[in-house]
């Protein structure tokens, strides 16, 4: 059987630290999978020294291979410095889903003691990403504006990863966007999560404010 190649993008400190935790999945042995990895070096030191080309070259190897395992890295602040890497990921692959699963909420006992995988999907691309900020005036009367946008086209893609990630997992989608306080920007996703739930009628849906819905899973 020919072997799984997969990019492995290395990070910074404790995030490289645990990326070589996660590799030890990835031994035959363990995977029963024989696994062919192509590595890229994505630390701060290298992203400077190559002005972010070691990125674009983990891009390309994302977009051929269609996989791929990355550490946790450092943003440098300040303007004209290498920025965040995983915009420039993003931005390459065309990434558009963040997702974020766990297990338990630490401090937070679920009815029965049973622990059910919990995933925050939220958009990677639009809203606050590249956001247009500045700030007017003086002293107590400054003023910081910033001008934000979304896609319909993000808002679909969004919507309708979370009912199919739902679908695999089990789970029930509850909506997060205050369409009640932003109808028009807001708004725009939850319709897409509506028609989503339109399409995918297996999967339990439940349209609850972000706040309502952290509220209920601290509860249960």
């Amino acid at each position: 059987m020919p072997a799984t190649a997969i990019a492995v993008l290395h990070g910074d400190q404790t995030g490289e630290e645990l990326l070589r935790e996660a590799l030890r999945v990835l031994d035959p042995g363990v995977l029963g999978l024989q696994v062919e990895t192509r590595d890229f070096d994505l630390s701060l030191e290298e992203r400077r020294h190559t002005r972010n080309q070691c990125v674009l070259d983990a891009a390309e190897a994302l977009r051929q291979l269609g996989f791929g395992i990355k550490a946790a890295t450092i943003t440098p602040e300040g303007a004209g410095d290498v920025g965040s890497p995983n915009a420039i990921l993003r931005k390459q692959i065309d990434g558009r889903v963040i997702v974020r699963t766990g297990r338990r909420i630490p401090g937070v006992r679920p009815l029965a003691g049973v622990h059910a995988p919990i995933s925050v999907i939220r958009m990677a691309v639009d809203d606050a990403y590249g956001a247009r900020e500045w700030r007017e005036g003086h002293d107590l009367d400054e003023w910081a504006y910033r001008t934000e946008k979304i896609s319909r086209r993000t808002c679909r893609i969004v919507a309708d990863y979370a009912f199919r990630h739902a679908r695999r997992i089990e789970a029930k989608v509850f909506g997060g966007p205050k369409f009640t306080v932003s109808p028009v920007y807001e708004g725009m996703f939850k319709e897409e999560l509506d028609a989503a739930a339109g399409r995918h009628p297996d999967v339990r849906y439940e349209p609850h404010l972000i706040d309502a819905t952290y509220a209920l899973l601290l509860a249960t």
